[in-house]
């Protein structure tokens, strides 16, 4: 997917959807940019929620967004 069209999904989103995008980006760049080692980065995500189970409790919200909900949000959009 282009950044423009995935910039343009992320501006379409409420504005608290967004920080939380924001948040959770940031979050994964800093997982990635840390010192290189064996473990793959979805391996050390993996064990951090492992360690952490209810770390993302406050994206619950963006996570059973379904479909539909999505639909709603963008029906009127223009691409």
């Amino acid at each position: 997917m282009p950044f423009e069209i995935l910039e343009k999904q992320i501006r379409a989103l409420p504005e608290t959807a967004q920080l939380e995008v924001a948040h959770y980006v940031g979050y994964l760049f800093s997982l990635y940019n840390k010192k290189p080692d064996t473990d793959s980065v979805a391996e050390r995500v993996n064990t951090f929620l492992r360690e952490n189970p209810n770390a993302f409790d406050e994206f619950a919200s963006v996570r059973e967004c379904g479909l539909e909900s999505i639909r709603e949000l963008t029906k009127n959009d223009t691409w």
